[in-house]
């Protein structure tokens, strides 16, 4: 890794990717060109979060990985392995996403067949996830077995050395009701994460994350898009019950209402976790019911972690970081990196607001590009508008003891643009010249820069 963190600005008309001559390859990927070598196994990691917006079905540009991205790391990584390797495009989406309908939507089966055709490294795209679940109104009705990792998943333990062990309050919610599952994970002894075969045996990750607002951690890009090489969802904490009063962050302050909510919610989830269907539809017009009450699931009312006080989703975040980083192939950690790293954020189109998937569409024109999740990010929050030493799964990055992912303070970090405006050290960028995203409604006043 270096220190130096490339940013393409462009215009905001996503389209010119498709024409000749608008894109400099070069300046972007020549960090990536120095890492590939002949024989690497490659994973290509882009964020297939959801197969479109939540509630805007048709769209899915600013929400996902556009497929121009990915074929730009695809070519350039054929190109450096000289027919001698293997690449694997792999990831884990939300749990009750539609893997066919995204892989339909980026035209990625069409667009591995089209370099297959042309080269005899092998070239695979598949879902790690073990299986997928079918919501309605946010109440789970059916589950469904997947294949996932053809190469298996391993449980990597990082105990004492996880962001979660000094926390007092472990009262974690996963990905779903049952708390015991993320629990078994979860505890005063263990922090356990269950990793993807296929991303520890690789060689090199590339990252291919989409630059946009997120309601549990502020924003999402390089770190944030490792939540997807974690094949079960329940072992990644997402909030914890209560709230600071009590170390606490599902509510940002205790009332009347988020007592009640709480009671309620306690005993549906005793009886919810029991995964049965005859049980789970009746919650469903239940949930419908109680919402006149408490705020529809859409509406801006701060719950289950979504604000600036989420003092949970950064621990698993970088705990998941460290994993990639410092696990060997069979998950043993290991004091040195193990595996080369490179991002390439996707800013063609972001997405400002109610991120990660109810977003509305910013048209940015930027792609950026580095070695280091950390310092990647770090530019990516400020171009947005966002102080980074506001963003937890930033800030606290710096400070990490245990497999450390950073080697410089933020100011050391060299930006290099085809915006002159973004051509100095990060922390000289005004906010005046940022592209001005606006954040979730939980994070408003508690995140940008000062204007």
């Amino acid at each position: 890794m270096d220190n130096r963190v490339y940013i393409y600005k462009q215009s905001p008309d996503y389209s010119v990717l498709n024409k000749k001559g608008k894109l400099d390859a070069d300046f972007l990927l020549k960090q990536l060109d120095e890492l590939i070598k002949p024989g690497d196994n490659i994973v290509i990691k882009p964020n297939f979060v959801k197969e479109s917006h939540l509630l805007k079905t048709a769209e899915w540009e600013y929400i996902i990985t556009h497929t121009e991205i990915i074929r730009l790391v695809l070519e350039r990584a054929i190109l450096n392995l000289k027919e001698e390797g293997e690449i694997n495009i792999v990831d884990a989406p939300q749990t009750d996403s539609d893997w066919e309908e995204i892989i339909k939507r980026v035209h990625l089966t069409e667009l591995v067949e089209e370099f297959q055709a042309k080269t005899k490294i092998k070239i695979s795209c598949f879902d790690l996830r073990e299986e997928r679940w079918f919501y309605k109104q946010g109440i789970i009705v059916k589950r469904k077995k997947l294949i996932g990792d053809p190469r298996g998943y391993t449980k990597i333990n990082l105990t004492r050395c996880s962001e979660f062990f000094k926390k007092q309050n472990k009262e974690y919610y996963g990905a779903d009701y049952d708390m015991q599952e993320t629990k078994q994970y979860h505890n005063e002894q263990d922090n356990i994460y269950v990793i993807s075969n296929t991303v520890l045996q690789c060689d090199l990750f590339i990252n291919l994350p989409k630059l946009k607002t997120h309601k549990l951690a502020g924003m999402t890009a390089c770190l944030k898009n490792l939540v997807g090489t974690c094949v079960i969802k329940n072992s990644i904490p997402h909030h914890t019950i209560g709230s600071p009063k009590s170390n606490g962050d599902k509510f940002q302050k205790e009332s009347r209402r988020t007592n009640s909510e709480s009671n309620l919610k306690a005993i549906a989830l005793s009886l919810l976790k029991s995964k049965n269907p005859v049980i789970n539809y009746p919650f469903i017009l239940i949930k419908k019911i109680a919402g006149l009450f408490f705020g529809q699931p859409q509406s801006d009312v701060i719950r289950n972690g979504a604000w600036y006080g989420n003092d949970t989703i950064w621990r698993a975040v970088l705990d998941l970081n460290k994993i990639v980083l410092y696990a060997d192939k069979n998950g043993n950690m290991h004091d040195v990196p193990q595996r080369k790293y490179f991002a390439l954020i996707d800013g063609i189109i972001g997405g400002e607001g109610k991120g990660p998937m109810e977003p509305d569409p910013k048209f940015s024109g930027v792609i950026i590009a580095g070695t280091n999740p950390v310092y990647t990010d770090t530019v990516a929050a400020t171009i947005m508008g966002f102080d980074y030493r506001k963003i937890p799964t930033i800030a606290k990055s710096y400070c990490i003891k245990d497999y450390p992912l950073v080697q410089i303070k933020p100011e050391e970090i060299e930006v290099v643009s085809t915006n002159e405006l973004w051509n100095i050290s990060v922390d000289k960028i005004k906010y005046k010249d940022t592209l001005k995203y606006k954040p979730h409604f939980g994070w408003i006043n508690n995140i940008e820069l000062e204007k």
